[in-house]
């Protein structure tokens, strides 16, 4: 049989017959460390880093000191008691190859490599150990983030220190900056305002660990390292000795430190609250006011003093920051030290409000006053000796004062002298009452509640109070100098008490008016009552007063339906004008009565504006009374957007009229209501097809006969009635005697007849038209006797030629009426449509068909307009007339309506 070799045991080793390869080398009696090895690195490369306590039972077998600690130093494991077992195990056997090494070291012994090899292998052991038990401690906390125990520890074991605890307070991981800080505070102390500078300024302080302070001195921070003394090889000129000459791990070390500052430890508390003031700077310097408010506020926690000032600015910055909500504009605390006291109290009162404005004044702008009087002023324009004078400005602000006047009440009402000082606003009575007077005399004067209510916080000064030499008592005085409330605030700074009271009894009798003309929407800036105003300004007041209380002509009076109210109204009037002594003054009695009841007529109370014009006690003359009725009734016409009478705005203009007894002009008015009654209701007349016709349209326009002449295209049958239409123009307006516009409508008349082929009417229209032109008034200038004439002999003209009107002896009987009337140059054309048609004359009359005796008279009145016809050709001697053109006209086939119409012309359509 072959003897075992060591051959075999190779062969075991390689097939993993661990025990065979044991059993091998005792028979051979070889050493056993190369199974041990051997079976060692196999289970690290399969399980590493699964490595379990039963795995390192063959590692403390080994012999082999370095191979072991290089195992333990190597070798990473998931279970921290599988580490802490592998880190002891290399402890053990370092601590007893160094033992000798340790006995020799002094600061003049020089190692040898070897041994320097073995001391930092010992300081690698103390160093893994410390690090192991932080990161047990911190493996909870991490292991949600961190990939494995043992990936976790072997990036720990080996980092920087420092470099970690920075990263962390720039990740605002107060676990492990604390953790660092509590087992690895040698290291890390040193550097610990550098490393806590790091933390992101947006993080809350009060999550970290800062500085504490007591009395002059920073105290010390806990410390727990993990061993209680330090091992030889980590004092520093041990490591300098055994210090490995690596240039990257230089250089890093080197970069790493050239920015890192360290602090003596522990600080002074100057050291320490200078940190903190950098901290907060450095917040501020980013927009971050209230990070910095808070930082220097944990400062004060944290024991650090003198730091009363730079915390108040800090909270006045922010309460600034966040009252002004300017979001455009940044502020920082340098730039917020270069701002105005006033500009400041601006910013703390910019989102004031009606429900805030008395608690912002004592919780913001009277403490920001207290702290401006010993901050250095920049505006030149502020008072450094009254603080107080910036709230003043603040509400004297024209914005303040024009939009804001509850603002000012409330905080005049907080300021009553009725209250508390402590508790008052505006603690100075004087300043109260010179802040309300100018207030007051710079607004608008319409909030009238509000003025009230300012005029209750006044005070009252005791009736002994002498006057002052040359003090003002007129408010009148001050007012031309000043033009804003500020202004007339700084102008009453001279007037003392005595002047003030007088000038509250002249703001009483002022504010009694306004509040007058307040129930009337008439308000006027009290301003005014100061200033001297003309009886044109006084009356256009007057007429705003009853014109806004009568609520205007389209609300029909629906402010005041009484008549009380109405009475009221004009008892406020008069009172207003007090005999010349109020502020309608300079206003004659007579006028403010015509101002009230042209208001009264304008809202339609007419039965009271009756009773009040011609009852008992008559206020107002007849002949103003009837001017004022007619205007108001021209107004209800002149807005009607119908033109019935019998309703709406044409039914309160005739209502109106009827107001006082009927005088020739009311008379004209109600004709003209009538007439645009039948116009527009009756008779349908629109102004276009499918526009109506307003009752202004009918009033304003220039000639009225227009109207007739649509009514003529509306109701073709108004020619039966032309006594109606005449009545109707002589409602139009035009004068009983006015011949042309009566000739106008009756030729118009007649040609509708004769457009309708009623050519008997349209003849007897022709005879009444022609008796009018005949019997005309001699005194008319000439143009309008010849309009007549032309309106007349040219309708007759128009029936005359109308070769469908068979009635011969009639025609002749029309040109013979226009002959009398048309002008010298029409005279041929006339007289040629007479002769042609007279030269028929005795083939076509059948004397036989007409009744007799109407024939018998018409024939006369023929006879006679014939007659005259014969006497006027002898007398213009028109032989040569005779003579010229015939005037036939062709009928070529058309219809009888076709021909009137060429006959007629456009003259009628």
């Amino acid at each position: 049989m072959e003897q075992p070799s060591i051959r075999d045991l190779l062969i075991h080793l390689k097939q993993k017959n661990y025990q065979a390869a044991l059993d091998l080398a005792t028979e051979l009696d070889l050493d056993k460390d190369v199974v041990y090895k051997t079976q060692w690195t196999h289970f690290r490369k399969e399980k590493e880093p699964h490595i379990e306590s039963r795995h390192l039972e063959f590692l403390p077998l080994v012999k082999d000191d370095a191979w072991v600690v290089t195992q333990c130093l190597e070798t990473l494991a998931n279970q921290p008691q599988v580490q802490r077992e592998l880190i002891q195990l290399g402890q053990e056997r370092i601590m007893k190859q160094t033992k000798s090494i340790i006995a020799q070291l002094n600061p003049h012994y020089q190692p040898t490599s070897q041994e320097k090899t073995w001391l930092r292998t010992r300081y690698y052991f103390l160093q893994y150990s410390d690090r192991l038990e932080t990161m047990t401690k911190l493996w909870p906390s991490l292991s949600e983030t961190a990939p494995s125990f043992a990936e976790a520890y072997s990036q720990f074991r080996d980092c920087n220190l420092i470099a970690l605890a920075i990263e962390s307070a720039r990740n605002e991981n107060n676990t492990l900056l604390d953790a660092l800080f509590l087992h690895h505070g040698r290291q890390l102390l040193p550097y610990r305002l550098f490393i806590l500078s790091q933390i992101p300024e947006t993080s809350d302080p009060s999550q970290f660990d800062l500085p504490h302070v007591t009395h002059d001195r920073e105290d010390r921070w806990l410390e727990e390292p993990w061993r209680a003394e330090l091992d030889v090889v980590e004092q520093d000129w041990v490591q300098d000795l055994i210090r490995l000459d690596v240039p990257e791990e230089a250089a890093y070390a080197a970069r790493l430190q050239d920015g890192i500052q360290a602090t003596a430890y522990p600080a002074s508390s100057e050291v320490v609250a200078d940190w903190y003031m950098e901290r907060a700077q450095a917040a501020d310097a980013i927009g971050l006011s209230s990070n910095a408010l808070e930082i220097i506020r944990y400062a004060q926690v944290m024991g650090v003093t003198h730091i009363e000032e730079k915390l108040s600015e800090y909270d006045w910055l922010c309460k600034y920051i966040y009252c002004s909500n300017d979001h455009e504009r940044y502020v920082d605390l340098e730039k917020f030290r270069q701002m105005s006291n006033y500009e400041i109290l601006e910013g703390l009162l910019q989102t004031t409000n009606s429900n805030t404005v008395v608690d912002d004044m004592l919780h913001l702008a009277l403490p920001w006053l207290e702290v401006s009087k010993n901050r250095k002023v920049i505006d030149e324009d502020e008072d450094e000796e009254k603080p107080e004078f910036l709230l003043h400005r603040w509400l004297l602000d024209t914005r303040v004062v024009d939009d804001h006047l509850d603002w000012c009440c409330l905080v005049c009402e907080h300021s009553k002298p009725t209250m508390a000082t402590e508790d008052r606003i505006i603690k100075d009575d004087l300043d109260l009452s010179r802040l309300v007077l100018a207030i007051m005399y710079s607004s608008d004067g319409s909030d009238m509640d509000n003025l009230v209510r300012l005029f209750e916080c006044l005070p009252i000064f005791p009736d002994n109070t002498p006057q002052q030499e040359n003090e003002t008592t007129e408010m009148a005085t001050i007012l031309p100098y000043a033009s804003t409330p500020l202004g007339v605030f700084s102008a009453l700074q001279s007037v003392g008490p005595f002047g003030l009271t007088k000038m509250m009894d002249t703001l009483q009798r002022h504010l009694s008016s306004a509040e007058v003309l307040a129930r009337y929407h008439a308000h006027v800036p009290l301003r005014w009552y100061l200033e001297e105003q003309s009886v044109k300004s006084q009356q256009q007041l007057c007429i705003r007063m009853a014109s806004q209380a009568a609520g205007g002509v389209e609300t029909g009076g629906a402010r005041f339906d009484r008549d009380d109210d109405w009475r009221e109204l004009l008892d406020d009037m008069i009172r207003l004008r007090d005999n010349g002594q109020d502020i309608f003054g300079k206003l004659d009695s007579a006028i403010v009565l015509e101002i009230f009841f042209s208001s009264l007529l304008r809202c339609a109370r007419f039965k009271l504006a009756k009773e009040l014009i011609l009852g008992g006690n008559k206020l107002i003359d007849i002949t103003k009374a009837e001017k004022l009725v007619i205007d108001a009734e021209r107004e209800f016409f002149d807005n009607a957007t119908s033109g019935d009478m019998d309703s709406g705005s044409l039914k309160q203009a005739w209502e109106c009229l009827k107001i006082l007894p009927p005088t020739t002009e009311i008379k004209k008015e109600m004709d003209l209501i009538e007439a645009t009654h039948i116009i527009i209701t009756e008779f349908n007349v629109q102004h276009q097809p499918g526009i109506p016709l307003m009752p202004i349209q009918v009033r304003q326009s220039e000639d009225r006969l227009e109207f007739v002449s649509k009514l003529m295209n509306t109701r073709r049958d108004v020619y039966n009635n032309h006594e109606k239409v005449l009545h109707l123009v002589r409602r139009l307006g035009y004068a009983e005697d006015d011949v042309l516009a009566k000739v106008k409508t009756l030729s118009m008349l007649a040609s509708t007849a004769l457009v309708e082929e009623d050519y008997l009417q349209s003849y007897r229209l022709c005879q009444i038209a022609v008796d009018m032109a005949q019997n005309k008034p001699s005194k008319k200038p000439k143009a309008y006797n010849d309009q007549v004439d032309q309106a007349a002999w040219q309708i007759c003209f128009n029936l005359g030629k109308l070769h469908t009107f068979e009635d011969i002896n009639r025609r002749l009987d029309v040109l013979s009426m226009a002959m009398t009337l048309s002008p010298v140059e029409n005279i041929r054309d006339v007289l040629a449509v007479w002769r042609e048609l007279d030269a028929t004359k005795p083939s076509q009359i059948d004397l036989a068909q007409l009744d007799a005796d109407r024939y018998e008279a018409e024939t006369q009145q023929s006879m006679k307009w014939q007659g005259l016809l014969q006497n006027a050709s002898k007398q213009w001697g028109f032989g040569d007339l005779l003579a010229g053109g015939s005037g036939e006209h062709g009928e070529g086939g058309k219809r009888k309506r076709d021909i009137v119409r060429n006959v007629v012309g456009n003259w009628l359509f």
